[in-house]
């Protein structure tokens, strides 16, 4: 009876335990879960394009049934953008349409054909000036509405899919031409629907607790390095082997639309000269949504006498001839990018791009024929200086948004090196081990950015609190039972009490039993060949002939008190109450279900 008892609470508590673990410890869709979030590694969809690149670009799989397209990636940008079907390759967008458009664009999207698509309307990527790329003047119409996207080309443990995600349809070629997909934090603002869209696809990750942390780590990758290096975008960590590790650690700025600001201390030129570029520090955002490199007037003209440029008044590009890329390649010039966190002194780290990173291609309908062009720009304002895409081939960045800081480090290039992912964990949930890592700054000298500790995740944390809670309930329900048979097995025995061997009465009696039973006097019956000694003087026999014995036997039942205290003794048998504490009620308290985990 008791171990039916104690099977049924246990059960129940257990039932207890299940409901108070969130909903969100287990959320990603159509991948296999696991108790601990690990880094989500997007893979490159393995083309270079672009009409202003080449750049390595990232599959999506967007809609239901999914739709394949492919994009760049924007560090700023709150949503998804992808290029409409129905115009993204028609004479309303292209005097002539080229041959191949639609693969030219990344593939297109269909919103039609998709039966999880809902339409929010057309709206601008800003407005006002607030929005994607405000500072930059970008103006761009796109149909925004909610959608399923996945990321990766097929669904898998990196493959995962979200639903319900911002989506916005452009068809125009400039300024995007490609899609792209947004790393932003802030949800993008449809103001003629009266508020926000929901959150970005970043924050979900986090919120879903799919990624270990609010961070990411991304370099554009070059095509130029090795046998062509594919970009590498990481949610929850970063990558080792793609980056020489350094010990500067920078702060994100409190402007969340431009936040990955650093201090750009100088610029220097070595090639079969020496020359300073840059006259002053000056604060600049890293920002892989543009691919150019935004300076101002004064630092843009040090670079026009550096390389021999010559900005076409006709397109506001840098165009460089065959000749004039030639004598460039030879002279192997370098241009050396000193970042800190501060606009003088303090701990540098300094990326360095040869002139292959800048040799760039501008392609129809950015320019009437392929030519070549430097990536540069005139600022107009302080507000403008931005470290492009172009920028991004050569520096390895990872921005932890929890702990509010970043690293910047240069690209390591070894043929064949084994990746090496490590996590970032929340820093609400970190806790590290001796053997990891723990520094506070960027990427370290352990290579490993030092603000991103290594611990537990939100996953973690949940399992093992329902493993520690179920355990304990365990201990507890088995010492209930080993109690109850012990209480149970002292009731059923009678313990012997010594006598003296004048007295008629032999007093047995049970230690646990509120009551005492006095058996009367045995006599001496003989007892052949069997004696049952305590000691060398006493000894009891068992009972013979009719004599009434009074043992406890297997028809006897132990009940436990009812409300009153009173047993019913049922068949006429005796029953003997066993006495005993109370059974604990074991419930959760509210304080240790399981919480929501914070993003």
């Amino acid at each position: 009876m008791y171990s039916a008892l104690g099977t049924l609470l246990f059960t129940q508590c257990l039932i207890r335990i299940c409901d108070a673990v969130p909903d969100s410890v287990v959320v990603r869709e159509n991948i296999n879960t696991v108790d601990l979030a690990q880094p989500l590694v997007i893979p490159p969809s393995q083309y270079f394009e672009g009409i202003d690149g080449p750049w390595s670009t990232f599959n999506l799989r967007v809609g239901t049934p999914e739709q394949d397209v492919r994009v760049t990636i924007s560090t700023t940008s709150p949503e998804t953008l992808v290029v409409l079907s129905e115009y993204g390759c028609s004479t309303k967008v292209f005097a002539t349409i080229p041959a191949g458009c639609a693969s030219s664009r990344g593939m297109m999207f269909s919103p039609n054909t998709s039966s999880t698509w809902i339409d929010n309307g057309f709206f601008g990527i800003n407005q006002n000036g607030v929005g994607l790329e405000t500072n930059l003047e970008y103006v761009q119409a796109a149909d925004f509405g909610t959608e399923t996207v996945g990321l990766g080309l097929v669904a898998g443990a990196n493959g995962v899919t979200l639903k319900n995600q911002t989506v916005g349809g452009i068809a125009s070629t400039s300024p995007f031409y490609l899609g792209i997909f947004g790393l932003g934090t802030q949800p993008a603002n449809l103001s003629s629907l009266g508020n926000s869209t929901g959150p970005t696809y970043f924050t979900s990750l986090k919120n879903q607790n799919v990624i270990p942390s609010l961070s990411w780590s991304y370099t554009a990758g070059a095509m130029y390095r090795l046998k062509q290096v594919y970009g590498q975008l990481i949610f929850g960590g970063y990558d080792t082997s793609r980056f020489t590790s350094n010990s500067v650690s920078f702060t994100l700025a409190q402007d969340v639309s431009r936040d990955i600001v650093v201090s750009l201390q100088s610029i220097s030129y070595s090639g079969t000269a020496q020359a300073s570029l840059l006259a002053s520090p000056i604060l600049i955002f890293i920002d892989s949504t543009d691919p150019n490199i935004w300076l101002p007037e004064t630092a843009c003209k040090q670079f026009e006498t550096a390389f021999g440029l010559t900005l076409d008044a006709t397109t506001g590009l840098y165009l460089v001839n065959d000749s004039h890329h030639q004598t460039l390649l030879a002279e192997n010039a370098q241009v050396r990018f000193r970042l800190a966190d501060t606009p003088t002194g303090g701990e540098a780290v300094t990326i360095v791009l040869p002139y292959s990173a800048f040799d760039l291609k501008a392609e129809y309908p950015m320019v009437a024929n392929s030519t070549r062009y430097f990536p540069l720009k005139k600022a107009a304002n302080e507000t403008q200086y931005t470290l492009g895409r172009t920028f991004l081939q050569e520096a390895y960045l990872t921005v932890d948004y929890e702990r509010g800081n970043f690293s910047v480090s240069s690209c390591s290039w070894v043929e064949g090196a084994a990746a090496n992912v490590v996590t970032i964990t929340s820093k609400d949930f970190a806790v590290v081990s001796s053997g990891t890592p723990s520094t506070t700054g960027s990427a370290g000298t352990t290579g490993s950015p030092e603000s991103m500790k290594s611990g537990l995740s939100t996953g973690a944390i949940a399992g093992i609190s329902v493993a520690a809670a179920v355990i304990v309930l365990a201990l507890a329900i088995g010492g209930f039972l080993f109690l109850k048979k012990q209480r149970q097995k002292q009731a059923s025995m009678q313990t012997i009490t010594s006598v003296d061997p004048n007295d008629d009465d032999a007093n047995i009696a049970d230690s646990k039993s509120i009551q005492s039973h006095q058996l009367s006097n045995l006599g001496e019956v003989p007892m052949p060949k069997h004696e049952y000694e305590l000691n060398d003087t006493q000894i009891y026999q068992m009972h013979a002939g009719d004599e009434p014995t009074h043992e406890l036997n297997d028809t006897q039942i132990y009940q436990m008190q009812d409300a009153g205290g009173v047993v019913n003794p049922g068949s006429g048998h005796v029953a003997y109450e066993l006495t005993g504490s109370e059974v604990p009620r074991v419930e959760l308290n509210a304080a240790e279900k399981s919480k929501p985990t914070s993003s």
